[in-house]
């Protein structure tokens, strides 16, 4: 697969090589022949993380003089990372995923499709991250008075408010809503199972980071199917070791992304990566998850998502100080107790613990206790992973 994608690759490289510092620099000091051999450029090259391209953001980003537009998205460690992309780029992307949906259904429109957590979204329905039942509720109803044919956000929502339809909390009409988007978390088959039944709609998997948008999509014949023309994915094999030998971390190569390249990133998620032809009729390298992106709950609440609910706070310290915290990680210690562990970034105010106790408080309630942990570098934890939320405690 590697050979098939060898023009867009070189392609890439040299353009990397003649507008990107960071690459350039590799590429000269491992003595990389651009015209030679693709598998001995290709694996001369670094596997890159999200640490790397903030440590060497300045140099990382390429010399495109074209308007550039800003995501946040937060590493393993919890660390932000802006992710820019020029216009071209964003469009690249946008009308690629539009045409793995069309594959589903040829009425989805921008005008029949929301996402649960954009701004729009917010601003028309409301916070639908509360998972306060009366909020829901309320949110719910003003979702479905936008008629929506498609949904997308994370399966756990989706579960949530199909526990309010069953239990006759909100007013549904089955079928309504024909499919549901699943994005940002592993989905179980139960889980899936359990949606589908309630709204009487087709899930569909959408696997992609805000780094590069969508990277794989679910066929009708239920594989997940790298999106070829803009993609090279392989896997790394991990420190921690599985029974099937096939399954590492999976990394990609994106030949859209030049601005902020993505040259064997290492998302950090596992699975495996196959070459099939697929029965939908596409031959295409197919994604494999094990599933590890399922965010956590706060033990105690009402299902809120630890892991959104303390990026909100971090976010908001970001937005007022700029470049302040180069890490973190929030711990569930007791059950109305929480440790914050912070990496100090060159911004970082004393003032800061006092705004995000008083959003933790805000949302969790004034008797809880918080504590602050400030360290070198956010460490991994004992099982080995790297989470942005962590409960200690156990139900």
């Amino acid at each position: 697969m590697l050979i098939q994608k060898e023009k867009e690759i070189r392609k890439l490289l040299k353009f990397l090589d003649e507008k990107n510092d960071f690459y350039h620099d590799i590429i000269q000091k491992n003595q990389i022949d651009l015209d030679s051999n693709i598998e001995s450029i290709f694996y001369k090259l670094p596997v890159i993380t999200k640490q790397d391209i903030r440590e060497h953001y300045s140099e990382y980003l390429s010399k495109i003089t074209l308007p550039q537009f800003s995501e946040f998205t937060s590493g393993s460690t919890g660390k932000p990372v802006n992710c820019v992309k020029t216009s071209a780029e964003r469009t690249t992307a946008g009308i690629n995923v539009w045409k793995r949906r069309h594959q589903w259904d040829k009425e989805a429109d921008i005008n029949n499709y929301i996402y649960l957590y954009d701004k729009n979204t917010y601003r028309k329905v409301g916070n639908l991250l509360n998972f306060e039942k009366n909020n829901m509720i309320k949110c719910f109803k003003r979702l479905m008075d936008l008629n929506p044919r498609w949904l997308s956000g994370p399966i756990s929502s989706f579960v949530r408010y199909a526990k309010l339809i069953e239990e006759g909390e909100v007013p549904y009409t089955y079928g309504s809503i024909k499919f549901l988007e699943l994005a940002g978390e592993y989905a179980t088959k139960e889980q899936r199972q359990l949606v589908e039944k309630v709204f009487g709609a087709k899930t569909i998997n959408h696997y992609g980071i805000m780094e590069s948008w969508c990277i794989a999509y679910e066929c009708t014949c239920g594989k997940l199917h790298v999106q070829n023309n803009l993609f090279y994915a392989e896997t790394r094999r991990p420190k921690q070791q599985f029974e099937d030998k096939d399954i590492g971390e999976i990394t990609i190569t994106s030949f859209y992304n030049k601005l902020m390249p993505l040259v064997r990133y290492n998302i950090q998620d596992y699975g495996k990566v196959t070459i099939e032809q697929c029965e939908c009729g596409e031959t295409s390298q197919v994604l494999t998850l094990l599933g590890g992106r399922t965010a956590d709950i706060i033990v105690g609440t009402e299902d809120i998502l630890g892991e959104l609910f303390f990026k909100r706070g971090i976010y908001k310290l970001i937005d007022r100080y700029g470049d302040c915290v180069d890490g973190f990680r929030a711990e569930q210690i007791a059950l109305r107790e929480f440790l914050i562990r912070i990496q100090k970034g060159k911004g970082f105010r004393e003032e800061m613990s006092e705004i995000m106790t008083k959003h933790i408080k805000s949302g969790l309630g004034n008797d809880v206790i918080v504590h602050y942990e400030y360290v070198d570098v956010i460490a991994p934890l004992p099982s080995g992973k790297m989470k942005i939320f962590y409960s200690h405690v156990q139900i």
